[in-house]
């Protein structure tokens, strides 16, 4: 867990997106590239990182936060 909080904080972008996937629920890759005024590619990147820790999932379109996701989440917010 320490080390996927220390993933999560050490890039802004990264804890962004958590926090807003927290707040959200489910959003889709353009909506959170506009909501987070970051040119889509940046977004993709991102997403590809956090699926890859396992820390978001993909159903269709949208991205989630998983029960590992969601437990950083509230941990970086309370930090």
């Amino acid at each position: 867990m320490d080390e996927l909080i220390g993933f999560v904080t050490g890039n802004n972008n990264r804890q962004k997106l958590l926090a807003l996937l927290g707040s959200k629920g489910e959003l889709d890759a353009a909506r959170i590239a506009k909501t987070m005024h970051l040119v889509p590619l940046t977004v993709d990147g991102i997403l590809a990182k956090l699926l890859e820790k396992e820390l978001i999932e993909k159903t269709g379109e949208l991205y989630k936060l998983t029960e590992i996701g969601n437990a950083v989440e509230r941990q970086v917010h309370n930090m």
